[in-house]
């Protein structure tokens, strides 16, 4: 487990992938990649003998599979890289709708100051008496 920048270097020097080229490597999240490796710790080949179709770089075996993994890096690239995006829900006439969306959906906006901060959806149980933390207004302006 680890960010994906981390898996990358790991997966450069097990697999002896150029820095040039293991940039290209996307990586799926919480997919598990597992290698055979030979007594020196080097991968072995798969049992077919091929690299992973899902990257087409990689020795380890995805255990969610190659199709799995490859339908997920497709639905991430369309994430990250889709530029057909024409509407910012953000403004005009849909503003209300998604902000009534968004409060639905992570509590609602909070407000500048700290105290208002500190009653907002972030800190409710932290708030909460039961679990030993005391509220705001009890540290007489002070932060602790």
């Amino acid at each position: 487990v680890g960010h994906e920048n981390n898996l990358r270097s790991l997966i450069m020097r097990l697999e002896g992938i150029k820095p040039e080229d293991i940039i290209n490597l996307s990586l799926p999240r919480a997919v598990p990649l597992a290698y055979r490796l030979d007594i020196n710790l080097k991968p072995l080949a798969r049992p077919d003998g091929k690299l992973d179709e899902a990257t087409g770089m990689l020795n380890g075996t995805w255990l969610g599979g190659d199709d799995a993994v490859q339908e997920i890096l497709e639905r991430d690239h369309k994430q990250v890289y889709d530029t057909s995006v024409q509407q910012n829900l953000e403004e005009g006439s849909d503003r209300d709708k998604w902000r009534r969306w968004t409060e639905m959906a992570i509590g609602e906006p909070e407000d500048e100051s700290f105290e208002a901060h500190s009653r907002s959806h972030v800190h409710r149980n932290l708030n909460n008496r039961s679990n030993g933390v005391r509220p705001t207004s009890e540290l007489n302006g002070q932060v602790k």
